[in-house]
């Protein structure tokens, strides 16, 4: 079924008109309270979505709860064996008259006041109701919503005037048939679920597309899936999707080549059906408030599947559901800033997004509240960008413009300073949280971030609070003697004025699995090794520390170090001497990773301790630039930037990003010296000769990405996914 919009403004019929040619929805439906809204009733409560498995109501009374959008729903199986559907709320005082995400009940009875209902919905007995005049029972049933399935999984409308589920899916029997998407019957492994802070569209638009596989999940679904255009393929239909990619690596398993890949299907718009060869997924996307979005999981496996490549293949899963957490959350603070009107689309690599949004704002202009947008003749830059002034809305005043609503939230790359402390000798102790607030960006131990100064330098300095803590961030910083500006403005100057512009964070230094952890930390070293010690505290696993400095009175965090005890070894040089690394790893059990971060010296040391020792891995960060990893000469090598359609000669006294950046790309770079892995970029062809220090072994040896900074070329030529 095609809708006719209702909105015919200007500026409702240019979006339109830009969408087709390529250009998104405006900003401004990413990041409005009252579009929360208006989605709500134009979209969650008029589409069809999947809230749980046929095989959960195999008898009468078995029934699910759910949520359509901000609906909470019930369905039932009857006595006739019929699949009913009700809003879950009483009629007398809105409270749920089904508890639990299931059950079985031959009656519904709200707890609240004991108003009781039969499957069917009909009220039954009201308690208290005798000489209540004009009290009519069949008035008062339960709202019906509509109900059907399809492949074994149980959708519902709560609009009762929607057409009928297989119309509205359209071909999408004929893509599960194809695809062999029929999984309802294996086993269910579980339920998770996934906070993101960000709009639910930019979550399901990241979900539709793998154009930034390669990019931000190329250590996960990437390096599993292929995900190059030839070999992902996808179809967009009215209102379904389907996916298809090639498993290329997967665990206990020699030829790939014999998987039947992965498979997906995605109804809009929220639901994502998908299946491989390891597990079936059952997803759901639901919008929780403005820029909040919560994504549920349901997972299944074959019986009889082996639990080590199952648990391994989810873990892939999870990673990648956690890297784009991280991405649409970082997304939508562009959408807040309303600095960009509208977004270009790459409609040959991204028409999944193009369909998505087509349908969405079809639906969208279906709501009167609509019906002024922009209130005047659009404005067009470039090809059809519309700039969306205002969009007319409800709030207390009756209406309102959309950027009067917190579009440009001030904490947004700017935090408070809420913390200015002496750590110790030449270290300040800083505590940085919005201004308003709100929450922070989540991160994990091992992570840093970039302070980006007025003077107009950056520095990168890790999180030393507890992990995934986003209420604020705590970093120390130390007064380098011979500071290029950084440090001395930060100790001099920041306290002063209140406020510093941030940026991140980034993890080049993740904790690794391990049974077992050594830390190493040398002086100001000591930051990102604080957040790591507190993940193992909390996750249960053995560790000590082994932390060195100057002298006592340079160590910072030394008191509250001490409260851990024993595990904690506090040896300043200037009456320990040199760390003994040999005794500290000496009797390290199989299965310990040594986790260290501190000057060059003392990591060289303790890589040559750890070689002789195969019971550990090693695993480091440094915090000051090291010697080249490689010592061969600069020479002059082809560079093709395979996006942009550029080749380019990089000359022997020129670096990558120095190149690129004379081709024309704005490349975003922050150390340049190795360090921070801001400027990481995707290898497609080619050898890197690897010279910073944020990659490890496997990665340099995968030749998979590489830092355009100051890495160059082994080969006569490099192809970057540029």
């Amino acid at each position: 079924m095609t809708l006719a919009p209702t909105n015919h403004s200007p500026v409702s019929a240019a979006i339109s008109e830009s969408i087709e040619n390529g250009w998104q929805m405006p900003a401004q439906l990413y990041a409005g309270p009252h579009i929360h809204q208006i989605e709500q009733d134009a979209i969650f409560k008029k589409a069809w979505q999947c809230v749980g498995r046929e095989s959960m109501l195999a008898k009468a009374g078995d029934y699910i709860t759910g949520q359509l959008g901000d609906v909470p729903i019930v369905v039932v199986r009857d006595t006739e064996g019929r699949l009913l559907g009700h809003v879950n709320a009483c009629r007398h005082r809105l409270h749920p008259v089904a508890l639990g995400e299931s059950g079985c009940k031959q009656l519904f009875q709200c707890r609240y006041h004991g108003w009781t209902y039969t499957h069917e919905g009909a009220l039954r007995a009201a308690p208290g109701v005798e000489g209540c005049s004009g009290f009519q029972k069949e008035d008062l049933g339960l709202i019906p919503i509509r109900v059907d399935t399809f492949r074994g999984f149980v959708f519902a409308n709560a609009d009762m005037d929607a057409e009928d589920l297989h119309s509205f899916l359209g071909n999408a029997e004929e893509l599960a048939q194809k695809y062999a998407i029929d999984f309802a019957n294996w086993d269910h492994m579980g339920t998770i679920t996934y906070d993101v802070d960000a709009d639910w569209k930019l979550f399901a638009e990241n979900s539709l597309e793998c154009y930034h596989c390669p990019l931000v999940h190329q250590h996960t679904f990437a390096a599993h899936v292929g995900t190059l255009p030839k070999d992902y393929i996808t179809s967009e239909f009215e209102n379904v999707l389907s996916q298809y990619a090639p498993i290329t690596l997967a665990p206990g398993v020699d030829d790939a080549s014999a998987l039947k890949g992965f498979r997906l299907i995605f109804v809009w718009p929220c639901t994502f059906i998908s299946v491989d060869d390891f597990v079936g997924i059952v997803a759901r996307i639901t919008p929780t408030g403005p820029q909040r979005t919560r994504f549920t999981v349901d997972t299944f496996i074959p019986p009889g599947a082996d639990p080590v490549a199952v648990e391994q293949w989810l873990d892939v899963y999870d990673r990648t559901f956690q890297e784009d957490k991280e991405v649409v959350a970082a997304q939508q603070r562009g959408y807040i800033s309303g600095m960009i009107p509208q977004g270009r689309l790459m409609a040959h690599r991204e028409a999944s997004i193009q369909m998505f949004q087509r349908r969405t704002w079809r639906a969208l202009q279906q709501d009167q509240r609509l019906a002024h947008v922009g209130g005047s003749a659009p404005q067009t830059i470039n090809l059809h960008v519309v700039e969306v002034d205002a969009i007319d809305g409800a709030n207390e005043e009756g209406s309102g413009r959309f950027a009067t609503s917190g579009a440009k939230r001030a904490w947004e790359g700017e935090l408070e300073i809420a913390a200015f402390e002496p750590g110790a000798e030449g270290v300040a102790v800083i505590t940085l949280k919005p201004h308003d607030g709100d929450r922070l960006p989540e991160w994990q131990a091992g992570a840093h971030i970039d302070l980006i100064l007025s003077n107009g330098l950056e520095r990168q300095y890790s999180l030393c609070n507890a992990p995934g803590d986003t209420s604020q961030w705590r970093i120390g910083v130390l007064r380098e003697p011979n500071s290029r500006g950084g440090s001395a403005y930060v100790h001099e100057q920041l306290q002063a004025q209140g406020r510093v512009k941030v940026r991140g964070p980034r993890n080049h230094f993740p904790l690794p699995e391990a049974e077992h952890y050594r830390f190493v930390a040398g002086g100001i070293g000591i930051t990102p090794i604080l957040a790591m010690i507190q993940l193992a505290e909390r996750q249960g696993k053995s560790w000590q520390l082994l932390y060195g400095g100057r002298s006592l009175a340079s160590m910072a965090f030394v008191d509250e170090l001490r409260a851990y005890g024993d595990r904690v070894t506090i040896a300043p040089q200037d009456t320990h001497g040199l760390l003994d690394l040999t005794a500290y790893l000496g009797d390290a059990p199989s299965d310990t990773a040594v986790c260290a971060c501190g000057p060059g010296p003392l990591l060289n040391a303790l890589a040559s301790v750890c070689s002789k020792l195969p019971s550990v891995s090693l695993h480091v960060e440094h915090f000051t630039p090291a010697p080249p990893a490689s010592t061969a000469e600069n020479t002059e090598f082809d560079l093709e930037l395979r996006r942009s359609e550029q080749t380019l000669r990089v000359r022997k006294d020129q670096t990558v990003l120095d190149a690129v950046r004379e081709a024309g790309l704005s490349i975003y770079s922050s150390c340049e010296s190795g360090v921070c892995g801001t400027c990481e970029t995707t290898v497609l062809e080619g050898a890197p000769d690897h010279r910073d220090v944020v990659l490890g072994e496997k990665e340099r040896a995968s030749g998979q990405s590489m830092m355009i900074c100051v890495s160059r070329c082994k080969s006569e030529k490099l192809v970057l996914d540029l």
